[in-house]
């Protein structure tokens, strides 16, 4: 569990350190895993035993494409509006992935899925997941290669006359 505390500690530090760096700033209060992954070479185990132990959060950004390690310090109270808590209790999503992209399209937006026809597929049985075999292309001769054998010409002269 020390070894924990001293990964506690050297997080700290090294969030702090980063604090003064303009990329910092994008991450609020926490800290990006990349700057940490420099402090020493065991640190991404270290983090996710931080994890296990609930001391630490680690959460992807995807503006910046990389983790960002949070602490967890039960010490700094935060509250969420209960105006925020019955707007996001009160969405409903239909149940159906058809009404979902129905209502995708009605909106102008393009499905990632297709369940129409992922319906109709596995109803038939047609269900493919094998990947399809790729055909080799023939290799071409190309207007730089010359199709005579030039350098044996020696060879040819004896058979031709």
């Amino acid at each position: 569990m020390a070894s924990l505390q001293d990964s506690m500690n050297s997080f700290k530090k090294q969030q702090e350190k980063c604090q003064s760096s303009p990329k910092s700033k994008s991450i609020a209060e926490g800290i990006s895993v990349a700057d940490l992954k420099d402090a020493y070479p065991t640190i991404v185990e270290d983090l996710q035993a931080l994890k296990a132990a609930t001391e630490i959060w680690l959460l992807s950004n995807p503006d910046l494409k990389e983790d960002i390690a949070y602490p967890n310090d039960p010490q700094v109270p935060f509250k969420v509006d209960d105006e925020l808590k019955i707007l996001f209790r009160a969405i409903e999503l239909p149940h159906d992935m058809l009404e979902i992209e129905l209502d995708l399209q009605k909106n102008g937006m393009k499905p990632a899925t297709n369940a129409a026809m992922r319906r109709v597929m596995a109803q038939n049985g047609n269900i493919c997941n094998k990947p399809k075999e790729k055909k080799k292309k023939k290799a071409k001769i190309s207007k730089c290669t010359k199709p005579t054998n030039a350098h044996l010409r020696e060879l040819f002269r004896n058979l031709n006359g």
